[in-house]
């Protein structure tokens, strides 16, 4: 391609189309047209045709073998049999399905980068604009037979449903055969079925999601989808068919039709079935779940649920693809939220019937009610808990714990994921801190165990330096999960109140652990990674779990020991952790670690002026220090913030150089310069009299900063001049032309 980003193909699109045309007349036998419905589908997806008119010009082609499907069976030849007819129809509604799925997909993803302000560099910006052109163009066009299409698609699907029935329900097929084939033709007509149901499931999912379940007019022959439509009763009045059902009635047999399908598929899925359809059975299920009438549904039925989760299991033990566990867990998720979204409309509910006044009668709503029990086969928490343990042990099978107390291959060992297992992890992750949300206290009380174990292990697993010194980007998740539990309101509800401190103070105690290991053979741990899950539960959990004398004891000798290292970058983020620390509201539980931590910086702090800081994260390590000493001094009480400002100032004053000294200075010694000078000339008014008090105590001290403080003037009104000067006057010109051509 003579352009960055583009293809050669893009050449070939006038060839492509002429090849194409013919192969949609009324003469063209039925499987050249189903296999030009595929060139077309596959042209379309590719992303090769981005200009809308291009786009126009295929989507002609299709929208006309369309038209052929929506005149019926009197419209076709007769010179083919009945089950080319089947196959000429699905292919042309499969193709429909691939293009519809690529438009919704690709304004998905445009929107997503809209919303997150995505900044694409200058040089990509027309790609991305002729992405979205094809992208929002590619919708408009299919959007105008989507009312035509989802009553096919539906249709199709409803005889797919048929056909896979078991043979001791033959009886109860219909006689006259289904909407695209025949009685006598079923058992041609079955393969093709099989080969277009993904994704026409998908994009019926798809559509269901974009209108909402919402029900279409009245005059929408759709109202009519519980009864199969043969060919020769499409387009017939729909009065004429069956009795009309209600809109609740035709949503929940959409629901169910979809549903059934994807179940019934991914128990069992056939040894010829390529794993795209299992990819694809997953995001139908994952779009059909996500509006929020389809989840109601689910969430009223916890054993449908928990029968779709065991499904969901069985296909994570059976297929080692990540895309497949991917696509798993979505589906996963969106069940979560079903849940969730039920419980607390139970809550609700029982909250307006008894009355605010009556709150403590309120019935406990979530697994586990009164005695926490959580029951196999019929808890949905359990088989939640079941998966992403499945996820986690198949990742990191240290997590197994058969295999915790073996040390046969932990010695060395650094568990490096791939960025799909990173993601598996991740995901898992984010699901067990959300399980706590859908138990009652009691119930909340039997899971937080094992919840903290699989958290805490992944922090033992993954916090091990890489030979590089970068930690696994599961750490994040990993400490994002664990503070989600941490502030769960169970932790503060009555019922559970002192179980959940008592296993909190446990969960903190095997991360400390885990800091205060120093054994060689084993590898050596990221310690800011577990400083930040210590720090998590001292800002997060509530004073009960951290107030334990021995595990304060041990926080505050291990951020002594990241405050003594010799690593910058563990200073500097050590600094960042204290700092949320002594910023906590409560002072009760900043004190402390104030009065235990504060003199082991101004140590820091000595150390650094006696020799200058030697690097730019040096410098960094020490502004962070310098924004705690402030932070020390806003958490003080009145009477004490003199004595501590007191403090600081000569701190300060120690990093101004003089101005033979700032000559020759190192750059990393001049920000500091530059940076305690800010901070004198800010904190100076606001605390005068103890900034005179020590200025006349020291000459020299107050010597040395009215050199930095002109300095510092003098450096300001030179860059301005300089800014000045390269302004163009009004009178000269901006651009010198040359008149002297000798």
């Amino acid at each position: 391609p003579e352009f960055p980003g583009h293809v050669i193909l893009e050449q070939y699109q006038a060839n492509v189309g002429a090849a194409l045309r013919p192969a949609f007349t009324s003469e063209t036998p039925p499987n050249v047209t189903a296999k030009a419905c595929q060139v077309c589908s596959a042209w379309i997806a590719s992303g090769v045709v981005s200009d809308l008119n291009d786009l126009r010009r295929v989507h002609q082609l299709l929208a006309s073998s369309l038209a052929k499907v929506q005149a019926g069976k009197e419209a076709q030849d007769q010179i083919y049999n009945e089950s080319t007819s089947a196959m000429e129809t699905l292919a042309v509604l499969k193709a429909w399905a691939e293009v519809y799925i690529v438009a919704v997909e690709g304004q998905k993803r445009q929107t997503s980068k809209q919303n997150e302000g995505l900044k694409v560099p200058s040089s990509f910006d027309n790609i991305c604009k002729d992405s979205s052109l094809s992208a929002d163009g590619l919708l408009s066009l299919v959007q105008t037979d989507l009312g035509v299409l989802s009553k096919l698609w539906l249709s199709a699907l409803q005889d797919f449903a048929l056909l896979t029935l078991p043979p001791h329900y033959a009886s109860r097929l219909p006689v006259g055969g289904g909407t695209f084939y025949t009685a006598e033709t079923i058992e041609s007509a079955r393969p093709h079925y099989f080969n277009s149901w993904a994704p026409i499931l998908h994009a019926a999912a798809l559509w269901l999601n974009n209108t909402g379940f919402v029900q279409p007019d009245s005059d929408d022959s759709s109202v009519n989808f519980s009864r199969p439509v043969t060919p020769t009763t499409m387009g017939q009045d729909s009065t004429s068919l069956s009795t009309v059902k209600s809109p609740e009635d035709v949503s929940t047999d959409r629901f169910y039709l979809i549903l059934g399908i994807s179940i019934e598929f991914l128990c069992l899925p056939r040894s010829d079935e390529p794993m795209e359809s299992i990819i694809t059975c997953l995001h139908a299920l994952r779009a059909l779940l996500d509006v929020p009438w389809p989840r109601s549904k689910m969430g009223n039925d916890r054993d449908l649920s928990v029968e779709l989760l065991n499904v969901l299991h069985r296909l994570i033990l059976t297929r080692e693809s990540p895309a497949i566990q991917l696509a798993v867990l979505d589906v996963v998720k969106q069940i979560l939220y079903a849940a969730q979204e039920h419980v607390k409309e139970k809550r609700r509910s029982a909250e307006v019937d008894d009355g605010a006044s009556e709150k403590e009668t309120v019935p406990e709503f979530g697994e586990g009610r009164d005695t926490g029990g959580l029951v196999p086969g019929k808890s949905l928490v359990f088989a939640m808990l079941e998966l992403c343990l499945c996820i986690l042990v198949r990742q990191l099978p240290q997590l197994n714990p058969k295999l915790a107390s073996s040390h046969m291959n932990r010695p060395g060992k650094h568990y490096i994921l791939s960025e799909s297992g990173s993601q598996l992890v991740c995901i898992a992750l984010s699901i067990l801190a959300e399980l706590p949300s859908v138990c009652s206290p009691e119930g909340s009380i039997s899971i937080l165990p094992t919840i903290l174990y699989l958290i805490t292990g992944v922090l033992r697993e993954m916090t091990l330096k890489m030979p590089d010194g970068q930690v696994s980007c599961t750490v994040p998740a990993a400490l994002q999960s664990l503070k989600m539990v941490v502030a769960s309101p169970m932790a503060k509800e009555e019922k559970s109140h002192i179980a959940w401190t008592a296993l909190l103070q446990s969960a903190l105690a095997t991360i400390l652990g885990l800091l205060k290991e120093d054994d060689t053979d084993e590898p050596e741990c990221d310690e800011i990674s577990l400083l930040t899950a210590v720090t998590v539960f001292i800002v997060t959990a509530g004073q009960e779990v951290t107030a334990v004398e021995c595990l304060q004891k041990q926080s505050i000798e291990a951020f002594k020991k990241a405050l003594a290292s010799k690593e910058t970058f563990v200073l500097m983020k050590c600094c960042q952790l204290m700092l949320s620390i002594f910023q906590h509201p409560n002072k009760a539980v900043s004190s402390l670690y104030i009065l235990s931590l504060a003199p082991a910086i101004v140590r820091k702090f000595q150390d650094v002026e006696k020799r200058g800081p030697d690097s730019f994260a040096e410098f960094q390590a020490i502004q962070e220090g310098i924004k705690l000493m402030e932070a020390v001094i806003s958490a003080a009480d009145e009477q004490n913030r003199t004595a501590l400002v007191e403090c600081l100032i000569p701190i300060l004053l120690c990093f101004i150089l003089d101005e033979n000294a700032l000559i020759s200075a190192t750059k990393p010694a001049r920000n500091l310069h530059e940076f305690a000078l800010q901070n004198l000339m800010r904190i100076g008014p606001q605390y005068s009299s103890v900034f005179k008090k020590l200025m006349a105590t020291s000459p020299a001290m107050k010597t040395r900063l009215e050199t930095a403080v002109k300095g510092n003037q003098e450096s300001i009104k030179s860059k301005t001049a300089v800014k000045q000067s390269k302004v163009p006057g009004k009178g000269s010109p901006s651009i010198q032309l040359k008149t002297n051509f000798l």
